[in-house]
């Protein structure tokens, strides 16, 4: 019975869920009928509108001149682009309103209109004849081919269309022809047409008067309405909807209706034909029919839409009624075990719930969620033991319920970030816990949807206590790694400094060759290793971020002349030449640290004699970036040596490896070298490569971004000490301040070499104990010696009124940055490094003895508690006036072409002071031609730059009264008027031309070649 009663409540549900979704099948039915019918109706109205506005755009290019002639129109309505944009369009028109006593000027104008047909229209005339008041002929017809039979065609011939013009004309609005026509080619269709009245350009239309005096006709389209109605259909996805659409036949709107009537006119058939179509086929009843209204400009179209009700059932859910009738019947007898399933699945969920709560508070982080509202809706075990609440005091809870308001506030700030970005965040935070612990935390935040317009933001937090303090040993460790190769630095090059040092003192005054081979093997061994430990420490300093540039302003000449003095010995010893090309257009003087280009540019050289065994050695420098301020440079060194295999050269620049171990075998090497230049290449800016064939040599580069320079700078011949070096030191008292027995015997020799009387002290209390009894012209201070170091007997010295101003060079093994600053903040003048090279002692030495001797030995008075303001500077003395520089005659006039200024730019070389010098010649003329281009337009700003660029090439090749006009160039300012400007412009060609001879005799005169 109870089945039986199952299955009869199971029928009848079924049948009523098949009943219920029938109705509703076919309710969505006639929506999506319904859906389409508007959609369509919409957009032939929008269409009706774009036409209108086509009109409208015919009435507003009248009112941009008071006579649009025959070719501007059409020029207009080919920017319609009709056939894309209108494709229903079949005519666009404009007809004047032309009296009776105009006609015939009207004729006589048409007839020789030739803007468009050479030969005019000279049939033309008003049709039909006869007399009429007033005529309104189709005068610009377009497409004008097909339609020159309406050519002069008076519409307002015919009294319907003559009322519907003046009540236009009247009114302002759209004459919409509400009677078709029906249209033979190229196919039978019905046309309609509208028109607007064109009134004059700017004259008042605001009443019935006024638009009557101010009328001149009026413009109008033709249309094709199958056309604009079946692209309208044409965009209906679903074409088992049919309309027909009809012309409302009353003329009164009050009798209007959307009841299809017998006198309606028949405007479009989706069928093609414009016969008066039938009745449906079949039982009405099996279609859905709807009438919808369309606005014509004033006029009623009425759109019938029908289609078949099953037709407009679409896809599944033709099946939907059957389905329900199955799905009720199956589902009554389901419902039990439904129900039963839904509390086992909620009881699942619970038991789910607990174990994830169960994992979540047992692992070893803080966890929650938190709403929109910042209200808590998950906290782990972990989170309420940080917040001090239990678990079910919190939940539900806002977090400023719980938390201080400054905390709250804070993770709130990362919590609505999250939310409103949307986007999973991380990073790191610390807090204090109850017994005043420091916790550092790792959290990670992201958004999470809970419901369909629910998200919360969900945040896990590890503690990274325990790594942070790892890493913050690391960093000890590191900072003990920097400490350990600076004490080992000194600790190395003590002993070599002593090493090299007595090595180079015994082979001056060896004479048994083989002593001497001894000697020079030791020599050179020492250097191969002090090379193998800068290496060491460079690597290391680069590793730790320590290693800092500097910037420096330097010859270019210079650095390669530095290059040349220092391997070319090793050069010529296996019959190589070192040959050195500086590319046109490179600034010779340039900015960076010429000591860190220097030893790349070694490395790379030093390794191409190393594998090269005869021919030439190519060093260039060439621009390949110049900018305003700053130029990128590639050096190259091309040697013709033994040359790499691919393979080898894919695994240079990396740290302890050389291309192939058997060169190590033969040549030597600890690879490190390639990988500094590198970090030191990316240091500046740049990067490295090499290209390489064997057999055919290679050719290593790199490039480094430098900023031009600001001074000129002479190049340096480092082949030989100059006398005039020397000279200073000559005569001079020195304390050498040493604690190693070693070091001070080969300070002591090589000073005394020099000239220079020495006294030795070994410690810093000596020094101070040595200069209270006597004077001395300077003091070579190591820095770590027993007693007191030379940091500590620096600064007593700078203290003491009578010792303030002595000069302080200081001589150590310690090679870092780091030393280095902190022997300037003791108050030391300057500082050398150990091993001493002799050349770099007796320069160091000679520039500051000079410096003194030219400043009379004036104590200057320094002070170690602001190491880092600048020493008082003497006064400049004040420089002319820019209008001084121009005048002409004038007393003390700069020297029309210096070449000594000349000589140390371009090291004494002469085949570059004639070359430079020519070329300054050459390009002062261009910049000339650009400054009367500048002068010319008044622009101020312009000579001033000018001015600028000129002066600074005119100084380096010596031509001092040309550079100071420059320079009286460049201080111009609007306020100073164009006319002084014309008068420093005006002195300028003609000292260049005086200049340009002077040049040339002074070249021929004194510099050979």
């Amino acid at each position: 019975m109870l089945w039986l009663l199952g299955l009869s409540l199971a029928s009848a549900v079924g049948a009523t869920l098949n009943a219920v979704t029938s109705n509703t099948v076919e309710d969505e039915a006639q929506l999506r009928f319904d859906n389409l019918n508007r959609a369509t109706q919409y957009s032939i109205s929008a269409r009706v509108k774009a036409y209108s506005d086509v009109v409208r755009g015919l009435v507003a290019l009248f009112q941009t001149s008071d006579h649009v002639t025959r070719l501007q129109f059409r020029q207009y309505v080919t920017t319609l682009n009709i056939s894309k944009h209108y494709p229903a369009l079949e005519a666009i028109n404009y007809a004047p309103n032309v009296p009776h006593a105009e006609r015939d000027a009207f004729v006589a104008a048409v007839r020789a209109d030739t803007s468009l047909a050479p030969g005019g229209y000279p049939k033309f005339d008003i049709k039909p004849p006869g007399k009429r008041e007033q005529y309104a002929p189709l005068t610009y017809l377009e497409p004008m081919g097909l339609m020159m039979e309406k050519f002069g065609v008076d519409i307002t011939a015919n009294p319907a269309i003559d009322r519907a013009m003046q009540l236009s004309r009247d009114t302002g609005e759209i004459s919409a022809s509400g009677q078709p026509v029906l249209l033979k080619q190229p196919v039978p269709h019905i046309g309609l047409g509208m028109r607007l009245p064109v009134y004059k350009r700017g004259m008042p239309v605001d009443d019935v008067n006024s638009r009557r005096a101010n009328f001149i006709g009026t413009v109008g389209i033709g249309f094709s309405v199958s056309k604009l109605i079946q692209g309208a259909i044409d965009e209906m996805a679903d074409r088992q909807v049919h309309m027909i659409l009809y012309s409302d036949a009353s003329t009164d709107p009050e009798k209007r209706n959307l009841t299809i009537e017998a006198d309606d006119r028949l405007l479009f058939n989706d069928n093609g034909s414009i016969d008066k179509p039938a009745a449906l086929p079949g039982d009405p009843g099996d279609y859905f029919i709807s009438v919808l209204p369309i606005d014509f400009n004033g006029s009623l179209w009425k759109a019938q839409f029908y289609a078949r009700k099953d037709a407009m059932i679409v896809g599944f859910d033709r099946w939907i009624p059957y389905l329900a009738l199955v799905t009720g019947f199956a589902g009554t007898l389901l419902i039990y075990g439904y129900l039963f399933t839904m509390y086992s699945q909620r009881r699942n969920a619970l038991e789910q719930r607990r174990l994830l709560d169960s994992v979540l508070d047992n692992v070893e982080a803080h966890v929650y969620m938190k709403d929109q509202d910042r209200r808590y809706v998950y906290v782990n075990a972990k989170m309420a033991e940080v917040i001090g609440l239990p678990v079910e005091d919190i939940i539900g809870r806002l977090d400023i319920e719980v938390m201080r308001k400054r905390e709250a506030d804070d993770a709130w700030l990362e919590d609505h970030v999250v939310l409103t970005d949307r986007q999973k965040r991380s990073g790191e935070a610390s807090y204090t816990d109850r017994h005043g612990v420091v916790h550092h935390l790792w959290t990670v935040k992201a958004p999470v949807r809970l419901e369909k317009d629910v998200t919360v933001v969900i945040a896990l937090s590890t503690d990274v206590t325990e790594l942070h303090m790892l890493k913050e040993q690391a960093r000890a460790a590191n900072q003990a790694k920097s400490d350990f190769l600076s004490n080992m630095s000194h600790e190395i090059r003590t002993p070599m400094n002593s090493v090299i040092g007595m090595a180079h003192l015994a082979l001056k005054g060896a004479t048994n060759p083989k002593q001497k081979d001894y000697l020079q093997k030791i020599y050179h061994s020492g250097q191969h290793l002090l090379g193998i430990i800068n290496d060491i420490l460079d690597f290391s300093k680069i590793e730790a971020g320590k290693l800092d540039l500097e910037v420096l302003d330097f010859a270019l000449e210079s650095l390669l002349t530095n290059i040349s003095g220092q391997l070319g010995d090793a050069a010529s010893r296996k019959g190589l030449e070192l040959v050195f090309e500086i590319w046109p257009g490179l600034s010779h003087q340039l900015r960076g640290d010429p000591l860190r280009l220097e030893q790349v540019l070694l490395n790379f050289t030093s390794n191409a004699i190393k594998f090269s065994e005869n021919n030439k050695i190519y060093i260039r420098a060439r621009p390949v970036e110049d900018r305003d301020n700053y130029t990128v440079v590639r050096f190259e060194v091309q040697d013709n040596g033994i040359g790499m295999t691919p393979a080898q050269v894919s695994s240079l620049f990396q740290s302890f490896h050389q291309g192939d171990t058997s060169t190590t075998r033969k040549y030597g090497g600890t690879g490190l070298g390639l990988v500094i230049s590198k970090q030191l290449a990316e240091l500046m800016g740049g990067t490295v490569g090499v290209e390489s064939e064997p057999g055919k040599g290679s050719t290593f580069w790199f490039t480094a971004k430098l900023q031009k320079g600001t001074h000129l700078l002479q190049a340096a011949d480092t082949n030989a000490l100059q006398p005039d070096m020397l000279a200073p030191i000559h005569g001079a008292s020195i304390l050498l301040v040493e604690d190693n027995i070693f070091s001070q015997q080969v300070g002591q020799e090589l000073l005394e070499d020099a000239g220079a009387t020495v006294v030795v002290a070994n410690n810093g209390k000596e020094a101070i104990d040595l200069l209270m009894k006597e004077h001395f012209d300077c003091v070579l201070m190591d820095v770590q010696m027993p007693v007191m170091d030379g940091y500590e007997a620096t600064r007593i010295i700078r203290a003491h009124p009578k010792l303030s101003g002595t000069l302080i060079i200081a001589m150590t093994a310690n090679a870092g940055r780091e030393d280095q600053a902190r022997c300037l903040a003791a108050g030391m003048d300057e500082f050398v490094t150990k091993p001493i090279a002799p050349n770099l002692l007796f320069s160091v030495l000679s520039k500051w003895m000079s410096q003194r001797a030219a400043e009379g030995r004036v104590a200057q008075v320094r002070s170690t508690t602001t190491p880092g303001q600048p020493l008082p500077q003497p006064a400049p003395a004040p420089a002319p006036e820019p209008a001084a520089a121009a005048d002409a005659g004038a007393g003390g006039e700069p020297e029309l072409f210096d070449l000594r200024a000349l000589a140390q730019t371009f090291g004494n070389k002469p085949e570059k002071m004639r070359k430079y010098a020519n070329m300054f010649i050459d390009s002062a003329q261009d910049g000339l031609r650009e400054v009367q281009v500048a002068l010319e337009a008044g622009d101020i700003v312009r000579l001033s730059e000018l001015g600028h660029r000129i002066k600074s090439s005119a100084r380096a090749v010596g031509a001092m009264s040309f550079a100071d006009l420059c320079l009286a160039l460049e201080k111009m300012t609007p306020a100073d008027g164009i006319d002084r400007a014309s008068a420093i412009v005006g002195q300028m060609q003609p000292l260049l031309d005086h200049l340009r001879e002077h040049i040339a005799q002074e070249m021929n005169a004194n510099i050979p070649g």
